[in-house]
């Protein structure tokens, strides 16, 4: 790779770009908690997911290991887009070590002078699951800056999913600094063709590199797209998606918080019917108002509170907890119901209220508390976040023009 003989040119001044938007969620109340936020691993599952991670950059590197210019390879489907493989050409290009980089995403080669647009269009094309190129200015561990010529490959199963994202990446610092041109349009050339290589091999391969991915990933089916994860990954509360149009309308994904929340791990979760919740103590008047409301044309979004189980313990034994759900149908772009989402919110705190949850075991019939209005705003909040990622699902995004797929200008122009 070739050091830069000066601070690169500045990037060119990109169009300004809306950012994310990041919405507050309102309180609950006094009285009762509403239990669903983000939990992080311990340190004995942290040491895991660590062991775990070096484990699969060993399988890809038996795949890969003689590919020697600079790559990564990203996982589609695990939260954040997290590196599960770097080739030795990366970590000579950008001087971090394995430690350093596996299990991170790879905006850490990000800085003040990186261009937002190049940014968004990189964001665009994972959304999208399309290849892009772009030339941005990335840097080394050190800080020193370099013109990174940088290609996003997606990597398809034979059902059609993405699975990893390839990243090549090339230092044309010097192409730049002496104009560009030609040559850089010819590294463009090279850097595709290389990518494509480098897809074409994972695919090659991919059972047995997904055999040996042992690290945490979503619970998810493999029916979501890719393009969907990133934007429920970034939704820190208890709901789970279910298909409509797959028979029993199963959940195709889980949240992390709903995984705590009950205390299911991904497997016992995915591909099975929410009822697995229900119990002797559910109400199953308000269980089928649930199933009226999500049978009629159109869907209608269902506000209720159930008495719902958590997974057995050791001895069989269920935890009853009251469940604010919160049902509502998500739409494509097209109008068709995508999904069902369903949002979760555990109340507890009050000694009324579990006064009642244990006199529903013991009877089997108990009132269960009103839905709280905070805690229905909040869980809004959270349909309304939720709708947005089902409209930008990858078959019907809207891609950036081409033309703002900019190149550094070129002194020749």
């Amino acid at each position: 790779m070739v050091a830069p003989s000066g601070r690169p040119p500045t990037p060119p001044t990109p169009p300004v770009v809306d950012g994310e938007d990041g919405r507050s969620s309102p309180p609950p109340t006094a009285g009762a908690r509403l239990v669903g936020s983000p939990i992080r691993l311990p340190p004995v599952a942290a040491r895991a997911a660590a062991q775990a991670a070096a484990e699969v950059a060993e399988a890809f590197g038996s795949v890969l290991s003689d590919l020697q210019f600079s790559f990564v390879v990203s996982n589609a489907r695990a939260p954040d887009l997290p590196i599960v493989f770097a080739s030795p050409g990366f970590f000579e290009c950008t001087g971090y070590s394995p430690a350093e980089v596996l299990g991170r995403n790879c905006r850490f080669l990000q800085g003040s002078g990186t261009s937002h647009q190049s940014v968004m269009e990189i964001r665009d094309a994972i959304r999208e699951e399309r290849p892009c190129s772009v030339c941005l200015l990335n840097y080394r561990k050190d800080r020193s800056p370099f013109w990174n010529y940088f290609r996003l490959e997606p990597v398809r199963a034979p059902c059609g999913m993405v699975d990893y994202f390839v990243g090549l990446q090339a230092d044309v610092t010097r192409l730049v600094e002496g104009g560009g041109g030609t040559a850089l349009a010819a590294q463009a050339e090279v850097g595709a063709a290389a990518a494509a290589a480098v897809a074409a091999r994972l695919a090659a391969h991919e059972a047995e590199l997904l055999a040996a991915d042992r690290t945490p990933k979503c619970a998810v089916l493999g029916c979501v797209p890719s393009s969907l994860l990133g934007a429920l990954a970034k939704v820190q509360e208890c709901f789970v998606l279910s298909d409509p149009n797959q028979p029993d309308c199963p959940i195709v994904y889980a949240s992390p918080a709903f995984l705590a929340m009950t205390g299911y791990p991904c497997c016992e979760v995915v591909g099975r019917n929410c009822r697995f919740l229900q119990g002797p103590g559910t109400c199953p008047q308000a269980v089928q108002q649930l199933r009226e409301a999500l049978a009629e044309d159109p869907p209608r979004a269902f506000t209720t509170v159930l008495l719902n189980y958590k997974k057995p313990d050791a001895q069989g034994r269920q935890e009853p907890f009251w469940n604010c759900l919160h049902i509502s149908p998500l739409r494509g772009a097209d109008g068709k119901v995508q999904y069902f989402a369903g949002v979760q919110m555990e109340v507890k705190g009050e000694e009324e209220i579990d006064a009642a949850a244990a006199a529903a075991v013991a009877t089997g019939a108990a009132a269960p508390p009103e839905p709280d209005a905070i805690a229905l705003l909040r869980q809004k909040g959270v349909v309304g976040s939720l709708r947005v990622a089902a409209r930008a699902l990858a078959q019907h995004g809207l891609r950036r023009a081409a033309p703002f797929q900019h190149l550094p200008v070129s002194r020749d122009d």
